[in-house]
């Protein structure tokens, strides 16, 4: 098998540095990383490596690329890309408030939270704009699910509920003998 031509410049990495490392404590991801770069510099080729950790080529040159440039550093949680949540932990205890009560409460027409609903609130109030499937991530995020009410008839008998209950208790027992 080919011998890696790629190989680790920063002096911080060693193989005595990398074991430290993986007898502490921390994400399980790390541990990945310095199993990656430990196979680095015992030669072991890309090829090799990425079969074996089930990661691309491109994530180990870059992970080579970022140690090299950070050293030990470069082996930890890279902040991630994108838009940054809206959600702060202000707006989130906020939500969580609102929620407990009712949004006639405060001024709805609805007597129940629902997603447009919730959408609307954080428009009016918080300007932000969201679509209905932020709603539902942000409300996981804090804990909460949208529940649907049950159709509940008003005019409807107890009594004569109960007897077509007992009805039905009585024609199911019939019918497995």
């Amino acid at each position: 098998m080919r011998r890696s031509q790629i190989t680790i410049t920063n002096n911080e990495i060693t193989k005595e540095r990398l074991s430290e490392l993986v007898s502490g404590h921390g994400p399980v991801r790390i541990g990945l990383r310095i199993a990656i770069i430990q196979g680095i510099l015992d030669h072991a080729s890309i090829e090799q490596l990425s079969r074996r950790h089930q990661i691309s080529r491109q994530a180990i040159y870059d992970l080579i690329e970022r140690v090299n440039l950070l050293g030990i550093n470069g082996l930890k949680e890279q902040q991630r890309c994108g838009r940054p949540s809206k959600l702060t932990a202000a707006i989130e205890h906020e939500l969580k408030m609102i929620l407990t009560a009712a949004p006639n409460q405060l001024g709805y027409q609805q007597s129940r939270w629902d997603g447009p609903l919730i959408k609307q609130y954080l428009k009016e109030k918080h300007n932000i704009n969201i679509g209905k499937s932020q709603v539902n991530v942000w409300l996981h995020h804090i804990g909460y699910s949208l529940q649907r009410g049950r159709k509940k008839f008003s005019q409807a008998d107890p009594v004569q509920q109960a007897e077509f209950i007992q009805d039905i208790k009585k024609t199911s027992n019939s019918k497995g003998r």
